[in-house]
């Protein structure tokens, strides 16, 4: 019995070879980065990738060679950067990211936080496909280790879409906000969900704050936040994202 359990063995661990070298062949044909060392374990079909990467766009490489091959992968890579960059720089390149992102729109508003490296997105979006190519730019900038996406897509509704569409004419069309209009990016950000209004982004004094929340309150809605902040305010404590617009 225990000679058929051992013969039994074999094809698996030829198939876990198999898939091991055909794995290492798709990293190597990816020509990522020479300083990233991935470590590539099969059993039972299952692959683990361990050792390090260069950075986060190589990491993503390497895990979607793997899932080429198989159906489980434990990802357990490190990001090792060969030249270290600050928080204060990141912030700097993972703003300019999302700012240069050209699909961004007045129903679309993403912030952001930064500590050792990683990344938190916040905010919302109105397609699942913006969240996903905007943390794609951000995971590019050189230096970013992690990210963490918690940005939430808006609902599709046809009331929804009606309501964002006349805040949007109400608020662009009134002679004290029409400026912000024709801004590369408008910082009142228009945000619905299920029939509850949020604005959010940056307004210059707490006058306008106080206008745009009457404006918004005055269309038949689920409920408003205003969550628009005047320009030069310190941040609130319990709001450690940096604004990207």
């Amino acid at each position: 019995m225990a000679f058929a359990l051992t013969l039994g063995t074999l094809p698996a661990a030829a198939d876990d070879a198999a898939i091991r070298a055909a794995i290492e062949k798709r990293i190597e044909r990816a020509k990522l980065d020479g300083s990233s060392a991935a470590r590539v374990e099969v059993r039972d079909g299952e692959v683990t990738l361990t050792g390090t990467a260069a950075s986060l766009t190589a990491r993503r490489a390497i895990a979607r060679a793997a899932h080429k091959e198989a159906r489980t992968v434990h990802d357990a890579l490190q990001v090792v950067l060969q030249e270290p960059v600050s928080d204060a720089e990141l912030v700097a390149a993972v703003r300019s990211a999302i700012l240069r992102y050209p699909r961004d729109t007045i129903f679309d508003y993403v912030e952001f936080g930064v500590k050792d490296g990683g990344v938190l997105l916040q905010g919302s979006v109105l397609h699942p496909w913006k969240k996903d190519e905007i943390e794609e730019r951000v995971a590019r900038v050189a230096g970013v280790r992690e990210i963490r996406n918690d940005v939430a897509v808006q609902s599709v509704s046809f009331y929804d879409s009606e309501l964002r569409l006349a805040l949007a004419r109400r608020i662009f069309g009134d002679v004290r906000f029409v400026h912000y209009a024709h801004r590369a990016h408008p910082p009142i950000r228009i945000l619905v969900d299920r029939g509850r209004v949020t604005l959010a982004g940056a307004v210059a004094s707490p006058v306008e704050q106080a206008v745009l929340g009457h404006i918004a309150r005055g269309f038949l809605s689920f409920g408003v936040d205003n969550r628009l902040v005047v320009d030069g305010d310190p941040p609130k404590a319990e709001q450690p994202a940096v604004k990207a617009s």
